[in-house]
């Protein structure tokens, strides 16, 4: 390679591309012999202007600069550099450093500092290091953008009218930082529509921070949400961020946020006004910059009419209101839905996807789903377990499925053919529990009841639930909302 000429010397794949610039020829030759050798695609510059040249013409991962040249000096290089070039490294090298020479530097934006005379092996040893860092960086890139279109809107499934609405609307949402209600039955896939709007969005490479707001005590909420100082209450060893502060720079997910406490909802509502939040036991609030989205399942009108939610911070979460349909609302998506879903859960379990019969998507798509996408998502798995290596077909699927092909089944009467009213019960819960694989949690919810009485009806009656064929196939967890 010539020395001190700005001649471009074809980079090997993969190198870490660095221009070394320095008015020194000799200097300059030196560098570029030198870490040609150790396996650097390596440029040089004679001066500050002809290294901008090189840059527009091919960019470079890392600048090696001097600081003192004729013309431009190397800091107002840097300045240059950084606004034209903002994923390039700067190094700077001088002879006339200190101490106050390179914090200024860095805090200029340079990436490192160092001092004539110097070894060539120190400089190599700071390129390695911005190799690495550079690489790291990569890969961050990389796995934000697989995680992104994971779960764009694009990503949700389904031609209907109503879902093309869904997807709109999530775009529309993920372009401004106004709150968003996402509403909807259990299973419809709130929080994916929530992800979609966080990583859709200029949030992206924020946190996004999901809480089931039922399923934190009520004694623990304010802790759990807000934070805690350190000696704040019995048990504050040691101070700790909030959900609220975790989420700063990114999007809050607050999912089931009619669960709320009352007297939480207000300091919910301070956050959401001033942009703030206060720890407990903290002497001043904290500066919080973070999205919200909620999700409710429940007719948060009808609570705040009943004084169930504060008015106030119900219009606060309304600013924009995405309402997510019933599976039964979008019936035609359930073939195109249940493939998706095969593909993915027989990937998990190893095995191949050999599809469905025609009557089993007959089937599927005359199904009512109470359960939506997650009832939809245990079937198809249940019913991939069932067809060991074959395409699933209608007598794969769970019973429920197959006998009900406008509806939930209806449940006699009491007293018609004889019937008692604790038959009518028994033979109502067990439908409803075959129709969401057993998943307890989901089935209470479905029944309007909680957990323990629909444990109590299931001992009282003597039901018994289906052999779990492995992991995942069905269970009590509440999973989250599925896509869809």
């Amino acid at each position: 390679m010539s020395a001190g000429t700005a001649e471009a010397a074809a980079p090997r794949a993969g190198a870490l591309r660095v221009l070394v610039v320095e008015d020194d020829p000799r200097l300059l030759d030196i560098l570029t012999r030198h870490l040609d050798r150790m396996g650097y695609a390596v440029r040089g510059a004679g001066g500050a202007a002809a290294a901008l040249q090189l840059l527009e013409a091919a960019p470079a991962d890392v600048v090696l600069s001097d600081v003192r040249m004729p013309g431009m000096d190397g800091r107002t290089l840097l300045a240059e550099v950084r606004a034209r070039h903002p994923d390039a490294k700067v190094i700077l090298m001088t002879a006339f450093g200190s101490v106050d020479d390179a914090v200024e530097a860095m805090q200029a934006g340079a990436y490192s500092y160092v001092v004539k005379p110097f070894k060539v092996e120190t400089v190599a040893a700071v390129l390695r290091n911005a190799a690495r860092e550079l690489e790291l960086h990569r890969e961050v890139d990389g796995l934000r953008r697989a995680v992104a279109e994971r779960f764009s809107a694009d990503r949700l499934i389904g031609g209907s009218a109503r879902m093309r609405e869904v997807r709109r609307a999530l775009r529309e949402a993920a372009e401004v930082g106004a709150t968003v209600l996402v509403t909807g039955r259990s299973g419809t896939g709130k929080e994916m529509a929530a992800r979609a709007i966080h990583y859709g969005g200029p949030r992206a490479a924020g946190p996004f921070v999901a809480v089931n707001c039922a399923a934190i005590p009520e004694p623990l909420f304010e802790s759990a949400m807000f934070g805690h100082r350190r000696g704040a209450f019995t048990g504050a060893v040691e101070s700790q961020a909030g959900f609220v502060e975790q989420s700063s720079g990114g999007t809050l997910f607050l999912d089931e946020v009619a669960e709320i406490p009352p007297a939480q909802q207000a300091k919910l509502l301070r956050v959401l006004q001033e942009g703030e939040v206060t720890p407990v036991g903290a002497a001043r609030p904290v500066k919080v910059d973070l999205r919200v989205v909620a999700a409710a399942n429940r007719d948060l009108e009808q609570m705040v009419a009943k004084g169930a939610f504060r008015e106030d911070l119900f219009y606060r979460l309304n600013v924009l209101r995405i309402e997510l349909p019933t599976l039964a609302e979008r019936a035609e998506d359930v073939p195109a839905l249940a493939e998706h879903l095969l593909l993915d859960i027989a990937r998990g379990h190893g095995v191949p996807a050999l599809g469905f019969t025609p009557e089993a998507l007959a089937a599927l798509e005359r199904h009512r789903w109470p359960g939506n996408v997650r009832e939809l998502r245990n079937a198809v798995e249940r019913a991939l377990l069932a067809a060991r290596g074959r395409r699933i077909d209608a007598a794969d699927l769970p019973a429920a499925v197959v006998r009900a092909p406008t509806g939930a089944e209806a449940v006699p009467p009491p007293g018609e053919g004889g019937l008692t009213l604790a038959e009518v019960e028994r033979a109502h819960v067990e439908k409803v529990l075959a129709m969401v694989g057993w998943n307890r949690s989901l089935a209470a919810r479905l029944l309007g009841i909680d957990r323990r009485t629909l444990f109590t009806k299931i001992q009282r009656y003597g039901l018994i639930g289906p052999l779990r064929p492995g992991p995942g196939g069905g269970g009590d967890a509440d999973d989250e909302d599925a896509p869809g």
